[in-house]
C-alpha cells in the first residue's frame, strides 16, 4: 500500500511538472504577437499565410499546418501545430472591408518559434511572398 501511494504521488508530481511546461501558445500567456492592417483582401492574406507556413515547413514533418476560413464572417486562421498538439505559430485574419485586412501573428516564444519567426510571418504578408527567415 505504501509503495502504491508513493507511485501515485510521484505520478501526480510529474503531471504537475509537465503541465507547468506546457507546449505552445497559451491563452493569456506572454507569447510574442504583432497586429497590423494591410491593403489586401482577407482571402489574399489567408492564402499567403497558409502558403508561407507550408513552404517554410517543407522537410519538417514534425509540424502540421491547420488552416480554416469563415467566408460569412470574413475571417481565417492558419496555425502551425507541434507533434504534441499545441499551436507554436498562429495567424488570425479579419476583413476590415473589401480591400483591407487586420492581421495578428502570434508565436510560442521559444526557438525556432520566436521573434524571428514572427518577423518572417509579417514580412511574408507585407511583401506578398513566402519569407522563412527575417533578418531584421
Amino acid at each position: 500500500m505504501k509503495g502504491r501511494v508513493k507511485s501515485l504521488l510521484a505520478g501526480a508530481g510529474m503531471l504537475a511538472l509537465l503541465s507547468g511546461c506546457s507546449l505552445g501558445i497559451q491563452p493569456g500567456g506572454d507569447s510574442p504577437t504583432v497586429s497590423y492592417t494591410v491593403p489586401r483582401s482577407y482571402q489574399t492574406v489567408y492564402l499567403r499565410a497558409q502558403n508561407q507556413a507550408g513552404e517554410c515547413l517543407t522537410g519538417k514533418s514534425q509540424y502540421d499546418v491547420y488552416a480554416q476560413v469563415d467566408a460569412s464572417m470574413q475571417t481565417g486562421t492558419v496555425s502551425v501545430r507541434s507533434p504534441l498538439g499545441g499551436d507554436v505559430a498562429r495567424t488570425e485574419i479579419q476583413a476590415i472591408d473589401a480591400s483591407h485586412t487586420r492581421v495578428t501573428h502570434t508565436v510560442w516564444g521559444r526557438s525556432p518559434w520566436d521573434v524571428g519567426a514572427l518577423n518572417a510571418m509579417r514580412q511574408s504578408v507585407l511583401m506578398d511572398t513566402s519569407v522563412c527567415v527575417a533578418y531584421k
